[in-house]
């Protein structure tokens, strides 16, 4: 079931994706060759003939300019094959991806990150306006907050949290019988327990558990007793409709930035020798975190589809060839330079990127396998 579920998530954000590049290249007169799901080999396409009538078509070439929509054999992303972007010079092709102005080229790479995020803020403004399980702190005006409650975020090695089987994950109902409606109220229970074993009341993911744990005065904090995990209060949150969708699109902004400051750590850890290999995680991964996240409930789901198509905008925009950024960086060198780059050379640098990216991904896919193995 949850390769089932993440081939579903995928597939949503990839023809998302590829349909803002395929709206905007029809809309800038920019001739489609194919519209794919998945990786070629082709399984199976269809285009509309001269006559206006629909067709298969197999694994070989076609003989025609129709646009073939595809399902192919490589489940792991999607495309859209622009005509007059393979190289060839045709001067006199109005439909030429390549003949276009900057301006129209940018549009047709830049609209399926457009895409990408706009997808994002329509599931937040829905979510918001329904009740979003978030964190309760640095809400906007006007917010509506039910069923709040304290999460664990992370549980630190050795603590009394790890000790006693606490997860991040998990939801702190009550302590002792005695509901917990903040987080103020949880720390006065445990530095009133003088270290006396407390019974905290667990609610991780359907099961609801009993869990021992006895608070300690760890190092650093000589003063007060801690279980020594990171809480946050959350809750669902929601607002009235008009201010559901200012809502949503300030929550895309702060994800994206969110995105783009762990994507530099990352970067900076890397560049100082620290092994970051846990940090990322590729298909395997992700299918193995969207069936956990799935189990949570339906609302998870959509919030995990949101932030994995804020991600798949952010890693777009990069310039390195073969992704939306690496085009983009070509056409800025041009207006820069006033020179544009020979077509069959932009397409050999990406080509080797294209290259490039399927054997980093094929290597995070052997440490995600080797990680679930251990």
């Amino acid at each position: 079931m949850t390769v089932v579920i993440f081939l579903a998530v995928l597939s949503v954000l990839v023809v998302v994706h590829e349909l803002g590049h395929f709206l905007a290249a029809r809309w800038n007169g920019v001739g489609v060759e194919e519209f794919g799901l998945g990786f070629p080999p082709r399984l199976i396409g269809w285009f509309k003939n001269g006559r206006g009538h629909w067709r298969t078509i197999g694994w070989r070439p076609p003989r025609h300019r129709h646009t073939i929509f595809s399902l192919n054999w490589i489940p792991l992303g999607g495309f859209v094959k622009l005509h007059g972007e393979d190289g060839i010079d045709r001067p006199n092709d109005p439909q030429s991806f390549s003949n276009k102005k900057a301006g129209q080229r940018i549009l047709v790479v830049i609209a399926g990150v457009v895409m990408n995020i706009v997808l994002a803020a329509i599931i937040f403004i829905i979510g918001l306006s329904v009740g979003w399980p978030q964190a309760t702190n640095n809400l906007g005006p006007q917010a509506r907050v039910a069923n709040q409650q304290i999460a664990i975020i992370e549980v630190i090695p050795d603590s009394p949290a790890n000790q006693a089987g606490l997860q991040a994950g998990d939801l702190i109902t009550s302590i002792n019988q005695q509901t917990i409606a903040s987080i103020n109220q949880l720390r006065q229970l445990n530095q009133e327990s003088a270290g006396q074993p407390l019974n905290y009341q667990i609610k991780r993911q359907e099961t609801e558990l009993d869990i021992q744990v006895k608070p300690q005065m760890m190092d650093g904090n000589n003063s007060q007793y801690t279980i020594g995990a990171a809480l946050a209060e959350s809750g669902l949150v929601s607002y009235a409709w008009p201010r559901a969708i200012w809502e949503g699109w300030r929550l895309t902004a702060l994800s994206l930035k969110d995105i783009a400051v762990g994507f530099w750590q990352l970067l900076n850890g890397l560049f100082h020798g620290h092994n970051m290999a846990d940090q990322v995680a590729g298909p395997v991964g992700i299918a193995v975190l969207t069936g956990q996240i799935s189990s949570l409930g339906f609302i998870y789901l959509l919030q995990f589809v949101a932030l994995l198509s804020l991600n798949l905008a952010f890693i777009n925009i990069l310039p390195l060839p073969a992704l939306d950024g690496g085009r983009l960086l070509f056409i800025a060198i041009e207006k820069i330079t006033g020179h544009r780059t020979k077509a069959q050379i932009e397409a050999l640098v990406h080509n080797i990127g294209f290259i490039l990216l399927l054997s980093l991904i094929i290597l995070i896919t052997f440490q995600d396998v080797s990680r679930l193995l251990r």
